[in-house]
């Protein structure tokens, strides 16, 4: 299932996420693009601040940058220039990007009714500074359009910084296997410091699953090398490398697509807009 789900989307989301995230001038690792451009995951991108996004119709510009792919330098947090002209985006295109949305009742990695008008997907390192300070100070703002049923958040693994960011998201499905995802999720994340990629060898990994209080730390730690939530971690990151997705944070809001640790204005200004659109 989930080669055919990755195949699909290497044919389809690659050209649509092109289509509606970017713009022709910008720098081609500052954010999702799949433009075939000369630099790729074996190669060094710049780290410029974060390049302009948009949805359907109108264009929309960054006011801070993401974490780009692979790690290199720290990116700085210049704001990108306005453009103009964005693609428009088709019906069928919007039809994918609102099917991306999984909507599984037992998912660990989401939260929000599974019928909520509007999903937020967030692709991320847990090693990402951005990643952390989104995390910590934007996800617990919206946390009122969750429980109002307006929003569900689902969270993919998009690992940018090698073996121990893996370690990291194979870490917090462990705690999700006891019902604790989110609980990991926020003390990896709280522990972040303000920059540079915070080393997470395994006894600190166990340690952050005794200071939340996970159950069975035995089952923990023997899920930390479980094949099946590896699988699972990979299928995240093989859905965000056909669509471009090359920087951290990167979010869809239903077809809004936002680069960076983006206010907590910007998403409420996206939810809006994509509720006017789902809503009669």
């Amino acid at each position: 299932m989930w080669a055919i789900a990755t195949i699909v989307v290497a044919l389809v989301g690659g050209f649509l996420i092109y289509t509606a995230m970017t713009q022709g001038d910008g720098p081609a690792d500052a954010g999702p693009a799949a433009t075939g451009d000369a630099s790729d995951d074996a190669g060094e991108p710049t780290t410029d601040a974060a390049e302009p996004t948009t949805d359907a119709a109108e264009a929309t510009t960054d006011a801070t940058a993401p974490t780009t792919d692979p790690p290199s330098a720290d990116p700085t947090t210049e704001a990108a220039p306005e453009t103009t002209g964005a693609p428009t985006m088709s019906d069928e295109q919007r039809q994918f990007l609102l099917d991306l949305p999984r909507r599984e009742t037992d998912d660990p990695l989401a939260k929000g009714d599974v019928d909520a008008p509007v999903v937020i997907i967030e692709y991320a390192d847990y090693r990402c500074p951005f990643c952390a300070s989104w995390g910590r100070d934007v996800q617990p703002a919206l946390q009122d359009l969750i429980d109002d049923g307006t929003v569900r958040f689902e969270f993919r693994d998009r690992i940018l910084f090698g073996e121990e960011s893996e370690a990291t998201a194979l870490a917090a499905r462990a705690a999700g296997e006891q019902g604790m995802y989110w609980e990991y999720h926020d003390a990896v994340f709280a522990a972040a410091p303000a920059s540079g990629h915070p080393d997470m060898p395994r006894e600190k990994l166990l340690g952050f699953a005794e200071d939340i209080g996970v159950p069975d730390l035995a089952k923990f730690e023997a899920d930390l090398d479980s094949a099946e939530l590896r699988e699972a971690m990979e299928a995240d990151g093989a859905e965000a490398n056909s669509l471009g997705v090359r920087s951290t944070p990167t979010f869809l809001v239903n077809t809004v697509a936002l680069v960076g640790a983006q206010p907590e204005q910007v998403f409420r200004q996206a939810v809006a807009q994509e509720l006017a659109a789902v809503q009669p």
